[in-house]
């Protein structure tokens, strides 16, 4: 029996037994509107190049659910369960102390993944478990791509900030610090501070639009 997770725009998350095993299901969900061949192409490309980004994670000791099965028929993707919460839960009850020690930490983490050449495309509080160890792990790469590009590494970090300032803004500014010295340790300073005027851009034309719309 499956236990539904979340529903998204492009897959259903379950929990689910796998031989055994408690996994997750990740099933990309048919389009209706989409040529029926074309799309079955598109769900299993897309399958494929969330696989290969969890791969290419683990090879970077970035820590993420392991790939345990994929069905390309189904298009859906069976991994490890990470038995944890959301750091968005996580951060609702933690002293200074905590806090400092988790985001830097994310920040080397997040640091190791973009010098495989990767950016998450959604890394906000829900896509980050902790474990009951204190462990961290990403998850759902289904916007993650391959890139060299100072911008989609911004856009990554711009994102957690943006999911801090919304929903923990009380630990906002210590936790943003601890994990640029984290990120910095690995990256260097010189692309930290790269990063960071790139960051101050985007914020720059997020309010310019918003001027805009009024």
């Amino acid at each position: 029996m499956s236990n539904v997770i979340r529903i998204g725009a492009e897959a259903i998350i379950s929990r689910t037994h796998l031989i055994g095993f408690d996994v997750l299901s990740k099933h990309r969900i048919p389009k209706p509107y989409r040529i029926s061949n074309l799309d079955e192409k598109i769900r299993e490309s897309r399958m494929i190049h969330e696989v290969k980004v969890m791969l290419a994670l683990k090879k970077a000791c970035v820590p993420c659910p392991a790939v345990l099965l994929i069905d390309r028929k189904e298009t859906t993707i069976y991994m490890q369960y990470i038995v944890g919460v959301e750091l968005k839960r996580w951060l609702e009850a933690r002293n200074e102390r905590e806090v400092m020690e988790v985001s830097d930490s994310l920040g080397r983490l997040v640091g190791r993944m973009h010098m495989a050449g990767i950016a998450h495309g959604d890394l906000t509080t829900s896509n980050i478990i902790v474990d009951d160890s204190g462990k961290l792990y990403l998850v759902d790469f289904g916007l993650s791509i391959f890139t060299d590009e100072l911008e989609d590494f911004a856009v990554d970090i711009h994102l957690l900030d943006r999911s801090l300032e919304s929903g923990h803004y009380g630990v906002r500014e210590l936790f943003m610090h601890s994990f640029f010295q984290g990120y910095s340790e690995v990256v260097g300073g010189d692309f930290t501070r790269d990063l960071i005027s790139k960051i101050r851009e985007i914020r720059r034309r997020g309010r310019y639009v918003e001027e805009r719309r009024r």
